[in-house]
């Protein structure tokens, strides 16, 4: 959607009065409901296989291939040029000296963080042997294929025993073994050595020195076509599977989007530069900061206020994010000194959430995990792949802090629906998954993101009643007694247009629903980075639920995060004092609970920025989000800095 157009739809829903029934519009006939697409669910990318051969694959100009043979008897001549490699233990026939070979295959087109699942070689024969095969070493020392001799590795570097023999010269495991019966196409399939070599090379392409080709005693020697070999088709060719990896950083935002609006706060661009300078001049930008972890994190409600470390975690997750954006848009070591310290003293410290059933003084803690897992790793993220000086080890070890203390708390969600509970532990259980580069866990996540979101939100096409979550159900499928009037908070009529896409918590208020936009976006966000389109599953579900609560929060909400209590018809939250209480005291029944809280930017920059649909209320809702008083709110901080305007960047 242009600019020119979007305006236009913002001056008429500015002038256009609108009733409390459907600001912005008029209600909808059934017939116009917006229809779900239901696409297959999505996961992970499936292995993957690529081949490595010169003037062949990946592509014509691929020309990552080294080869040379090294031979005894002329211990200074480099055959790195050769048409051939040839190895044996006795050439020239009847010398005793012997020749060997290197080979190493560029596989830097496996991105890193793949997993290499299996492992091919392929030659051909132009001289077949016999008797003991003739081995594939790894390499251990830098070789140039124009300078390599049976003396010198490179024109200034010798190998530690002649013929690249030596213990730092090449491995002692065997990789794979060639013992062809016939001249042709000869493939060798490595075995679990030879898989962790490759693997090896594709978490680190440093490390790739390739093969050494030798025998111990074989004197029948054995001939392969080159990687200079005239007929491409014969040359040397290395066939790897893998399962891709996660792109890294890929949680919450990527390196592409990070750059995109660092570019804008350079030229000045709004309203990146405004979001910069208050994150920048704000309180979280303290460098000076004292993380305040604890080993037992306590958190009460229901009555209880114990607060063991539950308030100053949440702050000392909101200074580290804050301080890794200014980190990143400013390369300021100071701001990634200060955010490390906080992340180390929560990896070196923190040991576990308590929740026990029934203990008001432990209520929270799945909560707290939540939104601890929607925060620090979002910080880890980034520090981890922007040089910020963070050692893998202790990048490990706050990872396994996040296992160990936050996962266990939000891994099986909890009972009683699609509350914004629920959808923050999904957002968490995404961003640790990232983060550790679990991919079962992923999967794990996705499945809950699709159920939980279903459960949230109600599109008139579901029918009579919403969708249920599991623990709801009786044996029929039909909602529990008293489920559906708690859940639902007051909440009564369903499967009409004037609901199309009204949420769980609309009724209690529109603070906590709007957490429930905000975790559902983030991990769509998250998951499209790595290659699966939640969007696409539940787009009418998503942009219907926006629109339902903009269309009441622009004309009626307060400014600067305020809350007020507005009446609404009767078709809306007829029985809320049955299910919401404020202050101790049941609230009004149709009535609603107006509040602007700092998200929103994420699902119109999908839907609206990068697909073109209409968002009409939700744009003419923006203004007054990067206007409000707060620009942080739990798991809700500086979507305007991250997500404003970034298009398909990166995508």
């Amino acid at each position: 959607m242009s600019t020119p157009t979007w305006l236009r739809r913002l001056a008429l829903h500015l002038v256009v009065p609108c009733t409390l029934v459907a600001c912005g519009g008029p209600e909808l006939s059934d017939a116009e409901v917006p229809v779900t697409v239901h696409e297959a669910p999505q996961g992970l990318a499936t292995d993957v296989t690529v081949s490595f051969q010169r003037g062949v694959s990946p592509s014509s100009s691929y020309a990552g291939v080294s080869d040379a043979w090294l031979q005894e008897g002329l211990p200074s001549t480099n055959a790195g040029g050769d048409t051939l490699l040839r190895m044996d233990r006795d050439y020239p026939a009847a010398s005793g000296k012997s020749a060997n070979a290197l080979l190493r295959f560029d596989v830097r087109a496996i991105p890193v963080g793949a997993t290499v699942r299996s492992v091919k070689l392929t030659v051909n024969v132009t001289n077949r042997t016999s008797g003991e095969g003739f081995f594939l070493y790894a390499a251990g020392r830098d070789w140039t294929e124009a300078q390599a001799t049976w003396a010198r590795a490179t024109s200034t570097s010798t190998w530690s025993t002649p013929g690249a023999r030596g213990a730092a010269d090449r491995g002692t495991g065997v990789l794979g073994t060639l013992l062809p019966a016939v001249t042709g196409p000869h493939t060798v399939t490595f075995g679990a050595a030879g898989i962790a070599a490759v693997q090896a090379w594709v978490d680190n392409p440093a490390a790739n020195r390739g093969f050494v080709l030798d025998a111990n005693t074989n004197m029948d020697g054995l001939d392969l076509a080159s990687s200079e070999a005239a007929t491409a088709a014969q040359r040397p060719q290395l066939t790897v599977t893998y399962t891709p990896g996660f792109v890294h950083p890929g949680l919450h935002v990527s390196k592409a989007q990070l750059d995109f609006v660092r570019a804008k706060i350079g030229a000045g661009a709004q309203p990146w530069l405004a979001q910069f300078n208050k994150a920048a001049g704000g309180a979280y930008a303290n460098t000076a900061w004292t993380p305040k972890p604890v080993a037992t994190m306590r958190c009460g409600n229901g009555g209880s206020t114990v607060n063991i470390g539950c308030t100053d975690s949440r702050q000392d997750a909101l200074h580290a994010y804050t301080l890794s954006l200014l980190w990143y848009h400013t390369r300021e070591q100071r701001y990634a000194d200060a955010a490390l310290r906080i992340l180390d003293a929560y990896a070196d410290t923190l040991q576990t959430i308590l929740f026990i059933q029934g203990d008001n003084s432990t209520y929270n803690g799945p909560l707290q995990a939540a939104w601890l897992a929607e925060l620090f790793p979002r910080s880890a993220e980034i520090l981890r792949y922007s040089g910020a000086g963070w050692t893998e080890e202790k990048a490990v070890r706050f990872g396994d802090m996040l296992k160990r203390a936050v996962l266990p708390r939000i891994i099986n969600g909890w009972q009683g629906g699609g509350s914004n509970w629920n959808n923050s532990m999904t957002n968490g259980v995404m961003n640790i998954a990232v983060y550790t580069n679990d991919k079962a866990l992923f999967e794990q996540s996705l499945g809950m993101w699709r159920q939980r979101v279903r459960e949230t939100y109600h599109l008139a096409s579901d029918g009579a009643a919403p969708i249920s979550a599991p623990d709801q159900r009786n044996a029929d499928g039909s909602w529990k007694s008293g489920s559906l009037l708690s859940s639902w908070r007051g909440q009564t009529e369903f499967g009409t247009a004037r609901v199309n896409g009204i949420s769980m918590e609309a009724c209690r208020d529109f603070g906590h629903a709007t957490m429930s936009i905000a975790s559902i976006s983030q991990a769509a966000e998250t998951a499209l980075l790595q290659g699966v389109d939640l969007y696409a599953e539940q787009e009418a579900r998503l942009i219907a639920s926006a629109e339902f609560m903009a269309r009441f929060l622009v004309p009626h909400a307060p400014d600067k995060n305020a809350q007020l209590t507005i009446p609404v018809d009767s078709w809306l939250c007829p029985r809320r004092s049955e299910a919401v209480t404020k202050n101790g005291q049941p609230v009004p029944n149709n009535t609603m609970e107006m509040q602007i809280l700092p998200s929103w930017e994420i699902l119109f920059n999908h839907y609206v920025t990068r697909k073109g649909r209409s968002m009409p209320s939700t744009g003419a809702l923006l203004p007054r989000v990067r206007a409000g008083g707060s620009f942080t709110d739990l798991q809700i901080s500086w979507e305007t800095l991250t997500h404003a305007g970034v298009g398909s960047v990166g995508l």
